[in-house]
């Protein structure tokens, strides 16, 4: 166990330290993170633009992470993804130390942080890595209490965390194997699924849908348009050209390889020539059909990303590490140590390779390390909490200031310019702002950063350099904020938290939009929420003590 454990810190301290990515889905999470500790909004988390799509647990993960550390940065959105790897290595070790020897678990431990799968997800903003160990969790739940009669409460409650991770899917994934009943019967050793399964019901029911029906209330129409319509119905029903029936077969073999060929051949094994002892036999057919019907369904499915394989990956694990082992028997275990130790580091260096030079070449780490270098030189001129408008720069931007910088429309940010207060904004497409700017209006700019293909965000303001100044106005989507010897602390387009100054300050909040616009405002961080409906146009003003 510390083996792995230590192969698992050493893979995830390899891909943290290397070069970064913030054009996967880091953003999207980073903002629900914000909104969790920045806004209190536990209940149903919200990217800048206001979507959630996904169920909130891994966002809370990484928010108790950011109340520790003080800030959201890929270590807090991370280390939920990394620790979840550890721990399925773990699982593997244990249940395959238990069905099939210490040496088998080992081994389908080591072969699966020792796969490009574990390699990727150890550090990813994205759900899948604590969605498949939470499925693996109610999979072998669900094994000990088919084979024990008893126990299904947990069962339901892995079901119900994997569910609050990515939704009911699950359920049938972490189920499929159960399926190795029928196999039982039929190949004369029957062993029925016993136990009663009201109290586990029950509990699924009260944590999963009862979550579902408070964010429902919170958010009405908004929640099912988006989490159910867009993202389970939509994934379920989008159109996918080409051979995606064969896609997840590909992405198996391929991306576990090459222990996905001892997992095949242990599959091979299990249908021809299963064990004798029947805890072991049951155990390798419950492997075979959760790996067989994860994979089905994922082929009957059109939404074919790579990833979304990884929840019945731990079970291919299980059954390469039992067919190592059988195919090392003949060797000195001192030997088989080796050779493991030798498939880590081999990793670990084709990691090191990758992560610190060859992705160097990719253009979203070039586009990642050009705004640091922005963000690093805003910081050294002005410091933390600076009022920048965002106009078409990647959301990046907002999760390296630390803020949940909504888009503005370019008009706005045009107006904002022409006004008298201080403005600054950061664009990309800096021709079509100076279009829709009035000729008389000038400008200046004020920074930017730069990639390989040339300029890339620009910042634009309409005092020659970035500085603070007792007057200045941003804008957050369609809302127009004027601070008046106040400071933005954070917000978005919806809530916002202001401070002021040591005499005092104000704001004015205008709808900038054409609908009626519902903010919450909190005068100072202490101050209890206000909120207020703006009609077109409307101007809310504000004493901030």
């Amino acid at each position: 166990m510390l083996a792995l454990g230590l192969f698992a810190l050493a893979l995830f301290v390899v891909r943290l330290t290397g070069l970064p990515n913030l054009f996967d889905n880091e953003c999207r999470l980073g903002e629900s993170v914000l909104d969790v500790v920045q806004n209190g909004n536990w209940l149903c988390p919200h990217d800048a633009l206001g979507h959630t799509d996904k169920p909130p647990l891994l966002a809370w993960l990484s928010a108790l992470v950011t109340l520790v550390t003080g800030r959201v940065d890929r270590f807090t959105l991370y280390l939920p993804s990394a620790v979840a790897t550890a721990a399925l290595a773990g699982l593997v070790l244990a249940a395959g130390r238990r069905h099939f020897g210490w040496w088998a678990g080992f081994l389908g431990g080591l072969v699966y942080l020792a796969s490009e799968i574990a390699t990727k997800q150890v550090t990813t903003a994205r759900w899948d890595a604590l969605f498949a160990l939470t499925v693996t969790l109610a999979a072998l739940a669900a094994f000990c209490a088919w084979t024990t009669g008893r126990g299904w409460v947990w069962f339901w409650l892995a079901a119900a965390a994997a569910t609050l991770t990515k939704g009911p899917l699950g359920v049938l994934l972490a189920g499929a194997g159960l399926a190795a009943a029928w196999w039982e019967r039929a190949s004369g050793t029957p062993w029925p699924v016993r136990g009663t399964q009201a109290a586990g019901i029950g509990l699924y029911l009260a944590l999963a849908l009862g979550w579902f029906l408070l964010a429902w209330r919170q958010e009405g129409s908004s929640l099912v348009e988006n989490m159910l319509g867009r993202e389970l119905l939509g994934h379920a029903i989008e159109h996918a050209p080409g051979r995606h029936f064969t896609r997840p077969l590909e992405d198996f073999f391929g991306n576990f390889a090459p222990w996905s060929l001892a997992a095949a051949l242990g599959l091979g094994r299990t249908l021809l020539r299963p064990a004798a002892d029947a805890r072991a036999r049951r155990f390798e057919r419950f492997l075979v059909c959760w790996l067989a019907g994860g994979l089905l369904v994922f082929c009957l499915a059109p939404h074919t990303a790579a990833r979304l394989i990884l929840p019945i990956v731990p079970a291919a694990a299980l059954l390469a590490g039992r067919e190592l082992d059988r195919l090392t028997r003949g060797l000195p275990r001192a030997t088989v140590a080796s050779l493991a130790a030798a498939a880590a580091a081999l990793t670990l260096g084709l990691a090191g390779v990758h992560y610190h030079w060859r992705e160097r070449r990719t253009p979203d780490v070039d586009r990642t390390l050009a705004l640091e270098r922005l963000v690093a030189d805003v910081h050294a001129a002005v410091g933390d909490g600076f009022p920048l408008t965002v106009v078409d720069a990647p959301c990046a931007l907002g999760l390296l200031l630390g803020t949940r910088a909504t888009p503005a429309p370019v008009d706005a940010a045009a107006r904002l310019l022409a006004g008298e207060a201080a403005a600054y904004v950061a664009v990309v497409d800096a021709a079509r702002l100076r279009a829709a700017l009035d000729p008389s209006t000038r400008i200046y700019e004020v920074g930017g950063c730069t990639t390989a293909g040339g300029p890339y965000v620009r910042l634009v303001g309409n005092r020659p350099r970035l500085a603070w100044a007792e007057r200045m106005a941003l804008v957050l989507g369609r809302t127009e904020i004027e601070l008046d010897r106040a400071r933005l602390v954070h917000g978005d387009a919806r809530r916002l938290v202001f401070a002021a100054g040591p005499a005092g300050g104000s704001v004015a909040l205008t709808n900038l939009g054409a609908r009626r616009m519902v903010l919450d405002v909190r005068p100072s961080p202490s101050a209890p929420w206000h909120e207020r409906t703006l009609a077109p146009g409307e101007t809310w003003r504000l004493v901030v003590p």
